[in-house]
């Protein structure tokens, strides 16, 4: 079992945050093996990922459907979801996660974020068309003190792993999405920045050799991804020289926001093209990143 410091008090803290502000039971971030499992097979392959937040508050039954078509016509070998309300919940048709499993992408692990308006029908979920398995989710940090009443309104925020093997090699698919506050919290920036400094530092502890992490990260600016940014060990899909857009601000196309990326270990792979699909299925748009090995 690998685990650096960092993350190891970042879990303690989390714990003893959630244990005074959550309402019902939630995941908790007790031991797991991130190397259970990993056979850092390397080989030659291809493949494609996409990162969506389907604005499952917003979502009718139909647009759901149509937004499982457009994963689906992407030829995505993994997609990153955020917003995904569990079936039953009530929103978006009361039957997304059904919705979107119902055609290629058919295996999935879900997460809830124990959201204050949601609880733990809403969260984030990766699909996939292939095989998959050493899923898991943590909490991200929670490290600052805040009035009652901004603490009842954060939403807790999880990062999810999984295993996917294309073609007998495996990706290490994280998936995320980061903290947004507004008024509520002056200090959201230095939040992100916790959030996205622990996932590095879980990433960098993972022996599988092709990594991805697909997310909604709420970005105030490039600055925010500088961890990974600066780092010898992976890259943007979307960057400041060649930026992709996946959010209007005030739905004004004028006002694009590059919130949403795709990230990945740039040791092991070489990004072949990154795009943007837009459309009227959410109010973020959907990014596509493909991949080849690199061995």
């Amino acid at each position: 079992m690998r685990k650096k410091p960092f993350i190891v008090l970042a879990a303690l803290l989390i714990l003893f945050t959630f244990s005074l502000a959550a309402c019902k039971d939630v995941p908790q971030n007790g031991e797991y093996d991130i190397t259970a499992g990993v056979t850092e097979a390397r080989g030659d392959i291809e493949f494609t990922v996409v990162s969506y937040n389907l604005h499952s508050g917003g979502a009718t039954q139909e647009m759901i459907d149509k937004a499982r078509e457009q994963i689906d016509a992407s030829g995505a070998d993994i997609a990153g979801l955020q917003e995904v309300d569990r079936d039953g919940s009530g929103r978006a048709g009361d039957k997304m996660i059904s919705t979107l499993t119902s055609g290629a992408m058919n295996n999935y692990f879900f997460a809830p974020t124990m959201s204050y308006y949601f609880g733990e029908d809403y969260g984030i979920m990766t699909t996939t068309r292939h095989e998959m398995a050493g899923s898991f989710s943590l909490f991200l940090p929670f490290p600052y003190e805040h009035p009652t009443l901004s603490n009842a309104l954060i939403e807790p925020r999880v990062v999810t792993r999984t295993l996917i093997t294309i073609d007998g090699v495996q990706v290490a698919a994280y998936n995320t999405h980061l903290d947004y506050t507004g008024k509520t919290m002056p200090d959201g920036t230095l939040l992100r920045r916790a959030q996205m400094q622990f996932v590095y530092e879980l990433m960098l502890t993972d022996p599988c050799p092709y990594q991805i992490l697909t997310g909604d990260f709420n970005a105030g600016g490039w600055d925010d991804f500088s961890v990974f940014m600066s780092s010898d060990k992976y890259a943007l899909s979307s960057t400041p020289e060649n930026p992709i857009a996946s959010f209007f601000t005030d739905g004004d196309k004028n006002k694009p926001a590059y919130i949403d990326n795709i990230i990945y270990s740039k040791d092991s792979l070489q990004l072949v093209e990154a795009f943007n699909t837009e459309s009227d299925l959410s109010d973020h748009l959907m990014l596509t990143a493909k991949f080849k090995t690199i061995n």
